[in-house]
């Protein structure tokens, strides 16, 4: 959705309410597609002498398998985003300034990189993921298995101890 900036660039101390639905069929986290419900977009672009800022929250639900033990498992995220806006920029290679070209701001594209770049690089069902028997494969969140370790070369004897109950 193309947003419109132009009075709010040429008129100080102006503001532009966003409250905006978006349905993003693309959503993918390390190569694997998310299961996303519609993405909540709500905030504001202001001008405060001269300085145009955009402020919104982002709030939406996906769903991917735990990383750790393969159930699927949904989460709630709400996520605030501050961006400051210019025309031009004399420092080109600055990342914190977007550039607002033709007075029209892409929201659309800025809100789906705005969420892929904060979404968590391991997705668990529980910060206490047993996660899945090595050998077995049971879900070790479900019970325990009866498989039986293995001889840990003593090098890394030490190592094991770290890892058990």
């Amino acid at each position: 959705m193309p947003l419109e900036l132009n009075d709010i660039f040429v008129t100080p101390d102006s503001s532009l309410a966003v409250d905006e639905c978006f349905v993003y069929d693309d959503l993918s986290a390390e190569g694997e597609q998310l299961s996303a419900t519609p993405v909540r977009v709500k905030g504001q672009v202001s001008n405060s002498g001269g300085l145009v800022e955009l402020r919104y929250t982002a709030e939406f639900s996906y769903s991917k398998p735990c990383d750790r033990c393969l159930v699927m498992a949904e989460k709630s995220v709400k996520q605030n985003f501050v961006h400051t806006l210019a025309l031009s920029a004399e420092n080109e290679d600055n990342d914190d300034i977007i550039i607002v070209a033709g007075y029209t701001l892409d929201l659309f594209s800025l809100v789906r990189d705005d969420i892929l770049l904060e979404m968590p690089f391991k997705h668990l069902c529980s910060e206490n993921c047993r996660g899945l028997c090595p050998t077995c494969g049971q879900n070790l969140n479900e019970g325990s298995c009866d498989c039986k370790k293995e001889a840990v070369d003593p090098r890394m004897a030490v190592l094991d101890e770290l890892f058990s109950d």
